[in-house]
C-alpha cells in the first residue's frame, strides 16, 4: 500500500486524538484530580467500631454519592475515617455519619445524616479539616450477636415436646380443611352483612351494654341457677324416660309451630307488646294512686249500702239534699269561651282538646279539687298533666305507621312514622324468621 503524504499526516493526527482519548479517560476513570486533592476536601469521623468499613467505600449524602472512604486509621479507643467528598457536595456542618450495609450480608457505606433535614446555610457546611465527633457517629448494627440469640432460643425450645405438639395439631385439624374454610367465609359473610346493617348493629351493641351490667350484677343468682339446672339435667339424664325422650323428639316441631305463628302474628304481636310495655309503664308510676284507688273503692261502695238498703222496703233511699248555687262559681279559665261553644243542634265532627283544665292558681278557692291540683306520683308536687310532674311516657305505635313496624321495632325506632335513611323498608311478609327474635325480644324494651 502505498502511503502518501497526505494519508501520513492524517495518521499522525489520529494517533494524537486516541492518546488524548485514553489519557483523559484514564485520568477521570483513576481519579487523578481527586488522588492530588483538587475537586474534592477530607472530613473525618470518630468512631467507637468501624467493623466492616474499608477504604474506598461509598459516601451518600440524601442517597447520592458524594464521596469515598480515602483511609481508616486505628486509635486507642475507635478508629478514625477519612471522608473524601466533593466540592459541590454541600453537607451541613451538624450531619452525623451512619454505617449503613446495602443488603444483610453487603457491603458497608457511610451515609450522612442532617437531622434537622433543612437545606444548610451559606457558610454552615462541613469543610475541609472538619471533624464529625463521636456523639454523631453511629456504628452498624452487628448481625452476628442477633444471630446468636436466635440460635440460642432455637436450641431452648424442647424439640420433642414441639414435635409432639405439631403432630396433635397435624391430627386435630386433620381433614377440617372444608370446615375451616367454610368458617372463614361464614364469618366474611357476617361482618359484610354488619357493615350493610351497621344502624341496627349500633343499636343492638347500644341495647346489649345495659343487659350485661344488668347480667354482671346478677352474676351470683346467674351461677346459682346454672347449678340449680346441673342438677335438674342431670336427674333428667338419670331417668331417661320416655315421656322426656318424646319431648325432645316432638319439641323442635313444636318450636317451629310457634315461630310460624309469630311471624303470622307480624306486625300485630310487637306492636301490642310495645304498647303494653308503655302502658306497664304509666301504671307502674301511678302504683300508689291506684292502690289508693282500690282503698277507697270498698268504702265508697259500703256508704252507697248504706244509703239504699236501709229503705229497701219503702222503696226509697235515705239521702239529705243540700242546696249549693254556684258557690263557689265554677272555673272557666282554660276552657273554651260561652260564645265559642257549638250550638246543640250541629252534626259535624270538631277536634276537642283532650288536655283542657282549670287554669286558674293551685291555691285558689274555685274547683280546689280540680285537675290543676292532682297530686304527682313522685314528690309533693301537683300538677294536671304527667308533663307538669316531669314525667315522659314512651308514645304508643299504631296500625298507620306502615308495614316496617316489627322492623322498626325490632332495631329500636318504635314510634317513628318514617324509616331512616338507608334502612330496610321490608313489609310483614318480606321479614325473615331469623329477625323474629329480635322483634319479640327487643320490642317490649322499648329501645330507642
Amino acid at each position: 500500500m502505498l502511503l502518501t503524504p497526505l494519508i501520513k499526516r492524517q495518521l499522525r493526527i489520529f494517533a494524537v486524538l486516541a492518546a488524548v482519548a485514553l489519557g483523559l479517560a484514564f485520568f477521570q476513570y483513576a481519579r487523578v484530580p481527586a488522588m492530588l486533592g483538587i475537586g474534592v476536601y477530607d472530613v473525618r469521623v470518630d468512631f467507637a467500631d468501624a467493623s466492616g468499613l474499608y477504604p474506598k467505600a461509598a459516601v451518600t449524602y440524601r442517597g447520592v454519592e458524594v464521596g469515598e472512604v480515602s483511609r481508616l486509621e486505628v486509635t486507642a479507643h475507635g478508629a478514625i475515617a477519612t471522608l473524601r467528598l466533593e466540592n459541590d457536595a454541600k453537607v451541613p456542618a451538624g450531619a452525623s455519619a451512619e454505617l449503613h450495609s446495602t443488603s444483610a450480608i453487603g457491603e458497608q457505606y457511610v451515609d450522612l445524616v442532617d437531622p434537622r433535614g433543612g437545606v444548610p446555610e451559606d457558610g454552615d457546611v462541613l469543610a475541609e479539616g472538619a471533624k464529625i465527633p463521636r456523639e454523631r457517629a453511629v456504628e452498624m448494627p452487628q448481625i452476628t450477636p442477633v444471630l446468636d440469640s436466635v440460635n440460642r432460643l432455637l436450641e431452648s425450645v424442647p424439640k420433642e415436646a414441639t414435635k409432639r405438639v405439631l403432630d396433635q395439631v397435624d391430627e386435630g385439624l386433620g381433614g377440617t380443611g372444608p370446615e375451616l374454610n367454610e368458617l372463614v367465609d361464614a364469618s366474611g359473610e357476617l361482618l359484610t352483612e354488619a357493615q350493610s346493617q351497621i344502624e341496627a348493629t349500633t343499636s343492638l351493641i347500644s341495647a346489649l351494654q345495659p343487659v350485661l351490667e344488668t347480667q354482671r350484677d346478677l352474676g351470683p343468682a346467674t351461677t346459682d341457677y346454672a347449678t340449680q339446672l346441673d342438677q335438674v339435667t342431670g336427674v333428667l339424664a338419670a331417668d331417661n324416660s320416655a315421656a322426656l325422650r318424646g319431648l325432645l323428639k316432638t319439641g323442635p316441631d313444636g318450636l317451629d309451630a310457634a315461630t310460624a305463628t309469630i311471624g303470622d302474628l307480624q306486625p300485630v304481636l310487637p306492636m301490642m307488646l310495645a304498647n303494653l310495655t308503655t302502658n306497664a309503664q304509666v301504671l307502674n308510676t301511678y302504683l300508689p294512686q291506684v292502690r289508693q284507688t282500690l282503698v277507697v273503692y270498698p268504702s265508697v261502695v259500703a256508704r252507697l249500702q248504706s244509703t239504699v238498703n236501709p229503705r229497701a222496703a219503702e222503696g226509697d233511699v235515705k239521702l239529705d239534699l243540700r242546696a249549693a248555687l254556684n258557690d263557689p262559681p265554677s272555673c272557666r279559665s282554660g276552657y273554651l269561651d260561652a260564645r265559642e261553644r257549638r250550638n246543640p243542634r250541629a252534626t259535624e265532627v270538631r277536634d276537642v282538646d283532650t288536655l283542657a283544665h282549670c287554669e286558674l292558681p293551685p291555691d285558689h278557692p274555685t274547683a280546689v279539687r280540680g285537675a290543676r291540683n292532682l297530686p304527682c306520683p313522685q314528690g309533693t308536687d301537683r300538677g294536671p298533666t304527667p308533663e307538669a310532674c316531669g314525667l315522659r311516657f314512651r308514645d304508643g305505635v299504631w296500625p298507620e305507621s306502615g308495614g316496617t313496624v316489627a322492623y322498626d321495632l325490632a332495631v329500636g325506632r318504635a314510634g317513628d312514622r318514617a324509616p331512616a335513611p338507608g334502612t330496610s323498608t321490608r313489609t310483614t311478609d318480606e321479614t325473615e324468621g331469623d329477625d323474629l327474635w329480635k322483634i319479640l325480644v327487643l320490642a317490649p324494651l322499648g329501645l330507642r
